[in-house]
């Protein structure tokens, strides 16, 4: 069953790095701090080089840099549990949210567990390696013209990166739920970000999961300070929790959700029924309103 797993990995990862070669983006992997699972995030930027991407890595606490022009995608990686807003983090903070916000194409990506697509915690969980979904991420941002990646894990580890959440006008990450309630979070299989190697849901086999052994913090959805909307990606609980419980989201949006046809967003192929899209824009509006009032 093991070499199952492995083998499913390696092979859909090798097909994804492929596919990725020949269009190789400039990849920023920024970590935070200089603490805080640095070989894990390291391991994460080791596999967006394996897909043929050129990856320069950084700490954002050693200097202020001023080159983020010179880069098509920015990972930005904080799992630090230290206060990282020290004024040379906080200038490259607002130097990387600059640089979003100057972007043609304003696409993101919010991991909320991102650490656990790392090898030691999808091992730990006896899953599948998870270098596809990540390098996924580098392939759906390059198809839609560059973009952000933010990831981080609950919320003892978030004053840094969600100075970015605020420079980019987007709701911070939240929330400390441990495992909750389990160690998978369920995979909208009409996302851009989904794929078909991912494995089966222990809870009900006919979703798809991915990894979610770290601690567990939740992502921002629905619509957005700066007018983006957020669409769940993975998310714990059924479909009608995913605006609540989302591990990840992204503006890339999915027809599960009503978020299609758009910009950058996939065709309106696969028709959510009508009470569904109503519900999920409707709490996505809700979950605005509330922002707006805190």
């Amino acid at each position: 069953m093991m070499y199952t797993k492995l083998l499913k990995g390696l092979v859909s990862g090798l097909i994804l790095s492929a596919s990725l070669s020949a269009n190789a983006s400039q990849i920023l992997f920024a970590h935070v701090n200089t603490s805080g699972f640095v070989n894990d995030g390291n391991g994460l930027a080791a596999m967006l080089s394996a897909a043929g991407h050129d990856v320069t890595t950084r700490f954002l606490n050693d200097a202020v840099y001023d080159d983020y022009s010179n880069f098509d995608q920015i990972f930005v990686y904080d799992l630090s549990g230290n206060s990282d807003n020290s004024a040379i983090q906080n200038a490259n903070y607002a130097n990387i949210g600059n640089w979003y916000n100057n972007l043609a194409k304003q696409n993101l990506i919010l991991d909320g567990r991102i650490i656990s697509s790392y090898s030691r915690w999808t091992n730990d969980n006896n899953m599948s390696a998870e270098d596809a979904w990540i390098q996924n991420y580098a392939k759906q941002l390059d198809l839609r013209g560059g973009g952000l990646v933010l990831g981080t894990d609950h919320n003892v580890v978030v004053s840094g990166i969600n100075s970015i959440n605020s420079a980019i006008g987007v709701g911070a990450f939240y929330g400390n739920y441990g495992t909750y309630p389990s160690s998978q979070a369920v995979v909208d299989t009409n996302s851009p970000l989904y794929l078909d190697s991912l494995d089966a849901c222990r809870s009900d086999s006919n979703n798809t999961c991915i990894n979610d052994n770290s601690t567990t913090g939740f992502v921002a959805t629905g619509l957005q300070a700066n007018g983006q909307m957020l669409t769940p990606v993975a998310y714990h609980g059924s479909n009608l929790d995913a605006w609540n419980y989302a591990a990840v989201s992204s503006t890339m949006g999915s027809p599960t959700f009503g978020t299609c046809g758009g910009a950058d967003q996939p065709p309106c192929s696969v028709p959510a029924p009508g009470s569904l899209a109503l519900f999920g824009l409707g709490i996505a509006a809700l979950g605005f309103a509330k922002r707006k009032r805190a």
